[in-house]
C-alpha cells in the first residue's frame, strides 16, 4: 500500500493546487473547462479541475454524448482531493457550470465544511443561459446557485439573462421583462438588479462581495462590464468583436481569478479579463 508521500512522487507535476474549478469538460471543445484551463497553465496557476458534465463535443452539431456527474461523485471526488494534501494551499474556488441543482449543494456544502478563517473567495459564474438561446442547463440550476451558492460568493459574473433570473421574477428588469425594454442597460436598472444579489438570504450586508455584470452592450460598438458594489459601480469598455464562438466567459473568468490572486484590485482584474478574451476572439 502507497503512502501518500509515495504516490506524491508519481507526480509530474506535484505543486498543489491553486484554484479549483468547476464546469464542463469536453472531449473536444473550447468551452467550460477546456476554456478555462489554458488561461490558467498560461499564468502558471496550477488548477484542480472538477467536471460537472461530461461531452464528446459541443451541443451544436448533429450529435452529442453527455455524462452528467453526479453530487456525489462530485462530493467525493473533493475528499478525495483534500487526502492527497492537493488543496492545501487553494486561494480561489471557481464554479462555473452545473448541470443539476444537487451540485449547487454538494459544492456549498463542501465550502461551507471549510474552516471559516481560511476559506478561499468563491468566484461564482453562474452559467446557465443567454438572451440569444435561453437556457442551457437545466432551469431548476438558477434558484439552487441563489440559495446555495450567491449567498458564499465574494465574486460573482452573471451575463444580463443570468442576472435577471438569478434575482427572479417580479423585479422590473426581471425575467418576465425582456432585456431590450430596459431604457438604459448601465445605469440603475442593472446596478439595482446587481445589488439586490449583494444582499442574498444568510448574509449581512457588506461591501466585500462585488457583482460584475459582462456583456453589456450599451453604444453600438462598445461591450461594457459592469462592476457593482453595496456602495458603488464602475464601468470597464472596450471596443466589441462580432463573433459567434462560445466559451468567452468561461475564458473571462479565468483569467479574472488568475489576477486576483496575483494581487490585482477587481478594476484592473476585470480590464484584464477583458482584454484576454478580446485576445482569444482576435486569435481564433
Amino acid at each position: 500500500m502507497y503512502t501518500t508521500d509515495d504516490a506524491r512522487d508519481f507526480e509530474l507535476d506535484p505543486r498543489p493546487a491553486r484554484v479549483v474549478a468547476f464546469g464542463s469538460q469536453l472531449v473536444f471543445g473550447s468551452v467550460g473547462l477546456n476554456a478555462a484551463m489554458p488561461v490558467y497553465e498560461e499564468a502558471g496557476v496550477r488548477c484542480a479541475a472538477v467536471p460537472t458534465l461530461v461531452l464528446s463535443n459541443l451541443p451544436h452539431y448533429p450529435s452529442v454524448q453527455t455524462v452528467e456527474v453526479t453530487p456525489e461523485w462530485i462530493d467525493a471526488a473533493l475528499r478525495d482531493l483534500g487526502a492527497t494534501g492537493a488543496l492545501r494551499a487553494v486561494e480561489a474556488i471557481a464554479v462555473g457550470y452545473l448541470a443539476s441543482p444537487g451540485q449547487a449543494h454538494a459544492i456549498a456544502a463542501w465550502y461551507r465544511s471549510l474552516d471559516e478563517r481560511e476559506r478561499p473567495p468563491l468566484i461564482l459564474d453562474p452559467t446557465f443561459g443567454d438572451s440569444d438561446v435561453g437556457f442551457y442547463t437545466d432551469p431548476a440550476v438558477a434558484p439552487a446557485l441563489r440559495d446555495a451558492l450567491v449567498p458564499l460568493a465574494a465574486v460573482l459574473t452573471p451575463n444580463r439573462f443570468e442576472l435577471e433570473h438569478l434575482v427572479g421574477p417580479g423585479h422590473p428588469a426581471g425575467p418576465e421583462h425582456p432585456a431590450g425594454e430596459a431604457s438604459d442597460e448601465a445605469d440603475s436598472g442593472i446596478t439595482g438588479l446587481a445589488r439586490r444579489l449583494l444582499l442574498p438570504a444568510g448574509r449581512a450586508p457588506s461591501d466585500h462581495c462585488t457583482v460584475i455584470v459582462t456583456g453589456v452592450h450599451t453604444d453600438e460598438g462598445v461591450i461594457d462590464n459592469l462592476i457593482v458594489t453595496a456602495d458603488e459601480h464602475r464601468t470597464v469598455s472596450g471596443p466589441e468583436i462580432a463573433t459567434w464562438a462560445k466559451g468567452l466567459g468561461d475564458t473571462f473568468t479565468a483569467a479574472l481569478v488568475t489576477r486576483l490572486i496575483t494581487g490585482d484590485d477587481v478594476h484592473t482584474a476585470v480590464a484584464a479579463a477583458a482584454a484576454r478574451v478580446r485576445y482569444a476572439i482576435e486569435h481564433r
